[in-house]
């Protein structure tokens, strides 16, 4: 009887410790187990910011190349306005030069360039006398059908000049956008780097307390057992032995 009660005894003692020890690898096994969770968040958030720095990346080597298109655009929409401001002002020579003549075969051989069809018909320069002025004025001879060449020409002079204007008032308000879309292109890249700094800051701080919160879950400062669970285990080891004690 004597051993059976030691065996009891002894019984209840091992039962506690391994209440303890059961108490102290799950406690372990909790720890590890969040520190699994944090050390696995983490990762997905390393993941998920390389992913979006990748994509940041190709948009940026995107806008590289667009914005390369846009200088040579920009580049040759220069030199169309160089060559138009050339074209007027070789208009206006020409003009000048039409002005000068002062021979009157230097004016029909100018005519006749001018106008090649009529230089191929019937045409030519006669003297009209003035009475009143008693003067002889020279009058172009020309076919009457041929004078519709003329309006013809002189509408569209005006309708190209009508043109010209609305195009280069066109080009103006063209320029007044690219002014306004650089400013509204300043100010995404601003905002876009306002929030992409925001971004790595919060990151930063996460990554930092969270790496902490893990080194914390390895080495806890100190474990705290809890009263009920010592007081059951406690309790238990005194009854086994208490029981074991009454048996004779």
């Amino acid at each position: 009887m004597d051993s059976l009660k030691k065996g009891l005894i002894i019984v209840s003692i091992v039962a506690g410790l391994l209440a303890i020890a059961l108490s102290f690898i799950l406690g372990r096994g909790i720890d590890r187990e969040e520190i699994q969770r944090a050390q696995l968040e983490m990762q997905e958030l390393r993941a998920s910011r390389d992913s979006i720095k990748a994509v940041v990346s190709l948009k940026d080597s995107m806008q590289a190349m667009l914005t390369s298109q846009v200088n040579q655009l920009e580049s040759e929409t220069s030199r169309l306005r160089m060559e138009v401001q050339d074209l007027e002002e070789e208009r206006e020579k020409n003009q000048l030069t039409v002005r000068n003549i002062r021979k009157k075969e230097d004016l029909q051989e100018r005519l006749a360039e001018t106008f090649p069809e009529m230089a191929q018909s019937d045409w030519g320069v006669t003297e009209v006398y003035n009475e009143e002025a008693d003067i002889g004025i020279e009058y172009l001879l020309v076919p009457l059908w041929f004078s519709e060449t003329f309006i013809i020409d002189h509408q569209n002079s005006i309708s190209y000049m009508e043109q010209r204007d609305k195009l280069q008032m066109v080009d103006s308000l063209n320029q007044e956008v690219i002014v306004l879309q650089d400013s509204l292109f300043t100010l995404e890249r601003e905002k876009a780097e306002a929030y992409q700094m925001g971004y790595e800051e919060a990151f930063t701080k996460y990554e930092d307390i969270n790496t902490k919160y893990i080194e914390l879950l390895e080495q806890p400062p100190s474990i705290d057992f809890g009263f009920p669970r010592w007081g059951v285990i406690g309790a238990s080891i005194g009854a086994g032995v208490l029981v074991g004690s009454q048996i004779k």
